[in-house]
């Protein structure tokens, strides 16, 4: 049986430059290849964050997320509703936090800025 000697395969730097910039140690890196993560995902995902605040859902009327992604970096808008009567600032607060938690943890991208409107208040 013939097989790869370990000294024919290449070897990872502890420190490699990627597209221009430095990778640290600890930083992840994907040595297989690049990962493309779609808007679509990153909408999904803040959907579903919102609705893991309590007093708190994506608006039931028109797009409810929208997401643009450049490089590792994203940007959000929602359209949320607050159930009545429920503080609107702190709601909005606490879905800010936990959509900003929940896309950097599933995507691995860092959440630059995230825009909030209240499209409407439910009993």
């Amino acid at each position: 049986m013939v097989g790869t000697r370990t000294q024919d395969v290449p070897r990872q730097r502890e420190h490699t430059a990627v597209r221009g910039r430095h990778v640290r140690d600890g930083e992840l890196r994907d040595p297989g290849g690049r990962t493309d993560i779609a808007n679509g995902v990153v909408e999904k995902t803040a959907a579903r964050a919102v609705d893991e605040v309590a007093g708190a859902g994506a608006a039931s009327r028109g797009r409810a997320v929208r997401a643009r992604v450049s490089g590792d970096v994203v940007l959000l808008r929602l359209r949320i509703r607050v159930d009545y009567p429920e503080p609107v600032r702190r709601i909005a607060a606490l879905v800010r936090s936990r959509v900003r938690e929940r896309v950097e943890h599933v995507t691995g991208k860092q959440v630059h800025h995230i825009d909030i409107e209240i499209a409407e208040t439910v009993r």
